[in-house]
């Protein structure tokens, strides 16, 4: 019984964790996505304009929210395997 309850509130955690990483997934890519759409030059005309678009708030936000999401997914990262070494070498 105790088990169970306990495997139940680790996969809880683990749903919570994989929902939060496909959400900040999903933000990276559609920031990205509309980053490389309207702040980045695709033809020779766009190249002109560009020096106004890439100063515009819209593409400076769109350019925090990637770094963010790519932070987040470093801490992610990073927290794992940390807490992989840490269960490895604890003592028994």
């Amino acid at each position: 019984m105790f088990l169970s309850r306990r495997l139940k509130m680790a996969l809880v955690a683990v749903k919570a964790a994989g929902l939060a990483l496909a959400m900040n997934y999903g933000v990276h890519v559609g920031a990205s996505y509309a980053y490389a759409k309207y702040c980045v030059p695709q033809t020779v005309w766009d190249i002109a304009q560009s020096f106004v678009t890439t100063a515009s708030p819209v593409c400076s936000f769109l350019l925090t929210t990637m770094q963010v999401t790519q932070n987040n997914f470093a801490v992610v990262i990073t927290t794992t395997l940390a807490a992989l070494a840490t269960g490895v070498l604890k003592p028994a």
